[in-house]
């Protein structure tokens, strides 16, 4: 009788999804993240009203997942960093598959939040996002292989910190109040964007070449495909906060502007602002 290929040569065992050490800290991390969206719509934020308080209480969400996930990628890599680079296929410890399954009950969670809030075209990048990034995660879990590739991935979460804190203030209007403040969080925040975003992204394509041939085309695919598509979503974020910072010319800056006024008060909200102005 033949023996069956290891995981990594073989698609997923997607009847995993049905046991236990899948499923049931799946449920119970998508339970957090709505108990901590209740807290932050009940107790955050309840000077602002309409779509401004809503972008703020999902920020808010979204920063807490930031922390949690890229805090825990970053901290591993400080002190496993031998084993986060040479062990990427292999290496499986059942608390570090916490994290991934951590993440894909936050962008579940997340979806669902958007969609019944936001449908924009903001959203339709975020959806994409979010469901490349469920399904590359969902092909580290399952296998039990390339849970490490996950703690790269979520290492560009770092940067999502300093994104999301600089998207609050400009909500907010904490940009204007805490000038000093606000340029600290602009500077580290393309600090970050190049650092972990980019130079994750390059590494993570590095990875698909140098395992071509020693996995299953399917995980060579989300390899290639999932860092190229990143790296496009990453380069147009970058532009776009490059054009809002000023760093690109007074003319993006205002059209960047008036880009992030739709998206943060809504397109209706923001015509009327203009209409003030």
């Amino acid at each position: 009788m033949a023996s069956s290929p290891p995981p990594e040569l073989s698609l997923p065992p997607f009847s995993r999804l049905l046991e236990s050490d899948v499923y049931l800290p799946l449920i119970i991390y998508f339970a957090l993240f709505r108990l901590a969206a209740l807290f932050v719509k009940t107790f955050l934020w309840q000077d602002f009203q309409g779509f401004k308080q809503y972008r703020l209480h999902n920020l808010s969400v979204c920063l807490l997942h930031s922390c949690l996930s890229g805090g825990w990628a970053f901290a591993f890599f400080c002190t496993h960093t031998r084993v986060i680079f040479e062990h990427t296929i292999h290496w499986y410890e059942q608390w570090a598959a916490q994290l991934p399954i951590m993440s894909i009950a936050y962008f579940l969670n997340d979806s669902i939040d958007m969609a019944q809030h936001e449908i924009s075209s903001r959203t339709a990048e975020l959806f994409l996002h979010h469901a490349a990034s469920i399904v590359a995660f969902l092909f580290a879990v399952l296998p039990q292989k390339f849970v490490l590739y996950t703690y790269w991935a979520l290492l560009m979460e770092v940067n999502s910190i300093f994104l999301h804190i600089r998207s609050m203030m400009q909500i907010s209007a904490a940009a204007s109040t805490h000038l000093s403040a606000f340029t600290i969080v602009k500077t580290l925040n393309i600090g970050t964007f190049i650092i972990f975003r980019f130079f994750v992204n390059a590494y993570e394509f590095h990875w698909g070449i140098s395992t071509w041939g020693l996995v299953h085309p399917c995980y060579s695919f989300i390899a290639f495909g999932g860092s190229t598509m990143f790296f496009a979503i990453n380069s147009i974020l970058f532009y776009r906060i490059l054009s809002a910072d000023g760093l690109l010319g007074e003319k993006l800056a205002i059209k960047a502007e008036s880009t992030i006024d739709e998206q943060t008060c809504g397109k209706a909200i923001a015509t009327e602002e203009k209409k003030e102005k």
